[in-house]
C-alpha cells in the first residue's frame, strides 16, 4: 500500500530531522562560551580566527561520522530496507552530510548573533521553514511556482529527495495506489507523486555536499568579520 511506503518515509524523515535539530540546539552554546574565549585570545594575539574556526569545523567531523555510523546500522536494519552495498553506502552518505549541514548551520547561527539565546530563535524560524518545503509534507510537484524557487533552496528537501530515491527510486515492485488501476511500480509512484527523477542522484550529493560547506563557510566568515564583544 502507499499508506504503508509514506509511513517508512515519514519515519526515515523524521529521524534525520530530529537528530539533525538536536545536533543544531546542542551546538549553540557550546560556540557561544568557546567564542568568549576566543575574542580573549584574539586580543591577546595567540591565534587568528581563521585556523580557530577550521578546527572548530574539523573537530566536528569524527563525532558526525560516529553518531552516523550507530544510527545507520540501527535504523537500516529496523526499516528493513534492502541490504545492498550501494544503497546502504547512499543511506550512510546522505544521513552523514544531513547531521553534518545541521551541525554547522547551528554555528553559523551563534557566529551572525549575539548569544545563543538568540541563535536559538533565528535558527527556530528557519526549521520550520526546512519542514515545510521538505517536499514530503507538501510533495514537490504540489508546492506552487512562486515557492519552487525556495524549495531548492532548502537543505532538508535534498535530504528527503536522496532517501527516497536511493532506497525505493529502482524498485519495480507493484504498489497500492488509490484511484490508479492497474497497481503501478513503486519507482513510478515515487516519480510521479514526489517528482522525483531516476538519475538525480549526483547532482542531491552535490547539493548536500555544498549545503556543508557553505553553512561551515559563513560561520568561519562571521567568526573572523562579526564581533558582538561588549566593554
Amino acid at each position: 500500500m502507499a499508506s504503508d511506503l509514506l509511513t517508512v518515509i515519514g519515519a526515515m524523515y523524521l529521524s534525520v530531522l530530529f537528530i539533525g535539530i538536536n545536533n543544531s540546539s546542542t551546538v549553540l552554546p557550546v560556540i557561544d562560551v568557546e567564542r568568549t574565549v576566543f575574542y580573549r585570545e584574539r586580543a591577546a594575539g595567540m591565534y587568528s580566527a581563521l585556523p580557530y574556526a577550521m578546527a572548530q569545523v574539523v573537530v566536528e567531523i569524527p563525532y558526525v561520522f560516529l553518531q552516523t555510523t550507530y544510527y545507520s546500522l540501527v535504523v537500516y536494519a529496523m526499516v528493513s530496507f534492502q541490504w545492498t552495498l550501494v544503497k546502504f553506502l547512499w543511506f550512510f552518505f546522505l544521513t552523514f552530510f544531513s547531521f553534518l549541514y545541521f551541525t554547522y548551520y547551528g554555528m553559523m547561527m551563534v557566529s551572525i548573533t549575539p548569544n545563543h539565546e538568540v541563535a536559538a530563535i533565528l535558527a527556530s524560524a528557519f526549521y520550520a521553514l526546512f519542514t515545510l518545503f521538505s517536499g514530503f509534507f507538501i510533495p514537490r510537484l504540489r508546492i506552487p511556482k512562486w515557492w519552487a524557487w525556495y524549495y531548492w533552496m532548502c537543505p532538508v528537501a535534498w535530504t528527503v529527495y536522496g532517501m527516497i530515491l536511493s532506497q525505493y527510486g529502482d524498485l519495480e515492485d507493484s504498489i497500492k495506489v488509490p484511484g490508479i488501476s492497474p497497481d503501478p511500480s513503486i519507482k513510478w509512484y515515487v516519480e510521479n507523486y514526489f517528482g522525483y527523477e531516476p538519475d538525480f542522484m549526483g547532482p542531491v550529493a552535490g547539493a548536500l555536499v555544498g549545503f556543508t560547506v557553505l553553512f561551515a563557510f559563513l560561520y568561519a566568515f562571521c567568526i573572523k568579520m562579526l564581533n558582538f564583544q561588549k566593554r
